[in-house]
């Protein structure tokens, strides 16, 4: 058998595949026994019908065509071990089956061509000697202040309003229906008693400011714009006019902030005690997000030389990852369970499906590009973890999972084990691209400024004593949430949640860091913070390749049925 390889851009390698005319014939051969033995003939015993006679009843095409399919395989298979090629998509035909067969001779040699994706290595430029501007983070006095307002503000108390308008601040509910500028309605936006917190940036561009005045029982037609990059593209830079009716109007109550609130939503007994506690918190994640700063510098000044023809098939598979961060991301912020996330997607049509793909699309080029590079350099300076170090770190892992009273079997823990290996090695190579750098530290205004001082390496990083809170940790706000007007059985506001995770202190959970593509983030922070990639190691790309048919028994995609 003779194979000929060639580059094609995509990170694909072109195969041309030429098999003697004796194994064609073997093959041929092989295809017309199996059936002589399987097919049932009138008047003849099993496997004893005369060789025409199949033919007639199975069809000459039919056989050819099953005689191709197995030979193209073997075929394949066989090129793919010859040339240590590790695919990571299915072998796809240049040419149409149906060309194929009509050259099929089994007295003579069969010729077939198709390319595979691999696994791609990025060319990497400068990475030593460089010289890069970071943002150092400094703790800001408002910031322990709006901290414990959000506090106060998911205790509030709800006191409805009857002898005023609605203002901002408020909590309403509100029956709204759309339709489109031509007058078409939008069916999809029709709801009742749909709660919404008065916030400017909260829903859709123009839609609070057009309830903002509004009576009790008053209907009224409010003109609200998409923002650009809406994920419904048809929708995206739209104006909308939306016939509300205002149902009911809340205003919010908060608690007063004493020893006695301090005690109900922590393991605190004081506002002193709380406002320490947060200022030295407050000041770790301020060095955290700093030294997040810098490795965002460095790689982004490494991927500036750096070179990688990205397969498609990574790129969708990232993609899906972080379509998946995203989901979760909801369901723990805003209470959305698994079930109705499935729902919601099962509903969502193909073309809607595709377009929140796509959303991701720069962020998982960024983060796959961010992973080579820094694969590249690990095998360039030979850096590596060593067997004692990963041993203690899976074992504090699993000591974690076992006070959680989780059990693991052998395929999670071996996932742990690859997940820490990883982990490990990104903070080695990180900290080696950190020697290597000169950097120019600058306030949030980019004005000079010295060095943290955990990263000058002066002082010991600030251990933060663990809290309880029984309150919700406060998240950042969330501007411009159009997704909400989809789904009517979820409200806009966390006035009423009750908040029962102790989420404000907690150590992130194991799992979270064993639930990881070949991209995954450099630090245990959310999905949504700057992303960072670890480093694919050959465990993870074997890995990767065994959930791929095309790495068991390669079968080829035929054309216009590739189906990925």
């Amino acid at each position: 058998m003779q194979v000929i390889q060639e580059k094609r851009p995509g990170s694909r390698v072109g195969l041309k595949i030429v098999v003697e005319a004796d194994r064609v014939k073997r093959s041929y051969e092989k295809t017309l026994r199996q059936l002589e033995q399987n097919i049932q003939i009138p008047g003849f015993r099993k496997g004893k019908a005369p060789r025409n006679l199949v033919v007639r009843q199975v069809g000459r095409e039919r056989i050819m065509a099953s005689a191709v399919d197995d030979l193209i395989s073997e075929a394949i298979q066989q090129a793919f071990k010859e040339a240590r090629l590790t695919p990571i998509s299915r072998f796809e035909l240049d040419d149409e089956v149906g060309q194929l067969l009509a050259q099929f001779n089994p007295e003579a040699d069969f010729s077939f061509s198709g390319y595979v994706e691999v696994y791609p290595e990025a060319r990497v430029g400068q990475y030593k000697g460089l010289t890069v501007t970071a943002t150092r983070v400094d703790v800001k006095p408002e910031q322990i202040d709006q901290l414990i307002d959000r506090w106060r503000d998911q205790r509030a108390t709800l006191l409805p309003v009857e002898d005023r308008s609605a203002q901002l601040g408020d909590v309403v509910v509100i029956d709204f229906a759309a339709r489109d500028a031509e007058g078409n309605p939008l069916d999809e936006m029709t709801t009742q008693d749909f709660q919404l917190e008065l916030k400017e940036d909260n829903f859709i561009p123009g839609f609070v400011a057009g309830i903002v005045g509004m009576q009790l029982d008053e209907t009224k037609e409010i003109a609200a714009t998409f923002p650009d990059d809406y994920f419904r593209k048809e929708l995206a830079g739209k104006t909308v006019t939306f016939t509300v009716c205002l149902r009911e109007i809340k205003a919010k109550e908060l608690p007063e902030l004493d020893d006695a609130f301090v005690q109900e939503i922590s393991s605190f007994q004081t506002v002193a005690e709380l406002r320490e506690h947060l200022q030295k918190r407050l000041e770790q994640d301020a060095l955290t997000q700093s030294e997040e700063n810098l490795e965002t510098a460095i790689l982004n000044a490494i991927l500036e030389t750096t070179e990688v023809d990205l397969p498609e098939t990574l790129v969708e598979q990232e993609m899906t990852q972080l379509l998946s961060q995203s989901l979760h991301s909801l369901q723990q912020q805003q209470g959305v369970t698994p079930g109705e996330i499935r729902k919601l997607l099962s509903q969502l049509p193909p073309e809607t499906l595709n377009q929140l793909m796509e959303r991701h699309r720069p962020e998982a080029i960024n983060r796959l590009r961010r992973t080579l590079a820094l694969s590249a350099i690990v095998r360039q300076e030979q850096i590596a973890v060593g067997s004692t170090e990963l041993d203690v770190e899976v074992e504090e892992v699993m000591a974690a999972y076992a006070q959680q009273g989780q059990k693991l079997d052998r395929e999670r823990v071996r996932r742990v084990r690859q997940a820490v290996y990883e982990s490990l090695l990104t903070n080695k190579v990180m900290a080696w691209l950190k020697s290597q750098t000169t950097v120019n530290w600058v306030d949030s205004e980019g004005n000079p400024t010295q060095a943290p001082t955990s990263l000058a390496g002066s002082e010991e990083k600030v251990e933060v004593p663990e809290a309880e809170f029984e309150a919700d940790e406060p998240e950042a706000e969330v501007s411009g949430i159009p997704e909400a007007i989809e789904s009517s059985s979820e409200t806009a506001t966390g006035a009423e949640t009750d908040g029962e995770a102790a989420a404000a202190e907690a150590e992130p959970a194991p799992e979270e860091a064993v639930e990881v593509s070949p991209a995954e983030t450099l630090s245990d922070s959310a999905a949504d913070s700057e992303p960072k990639a670890t480093i694919p190691v050959e465990e993870k790309a074997e890995e990767t390749t065994a959930e791929t048919p095309a790495a068991e028994k390669p079968k080829p995609s035929k054309k216009g049925k590739k189906g990925k």
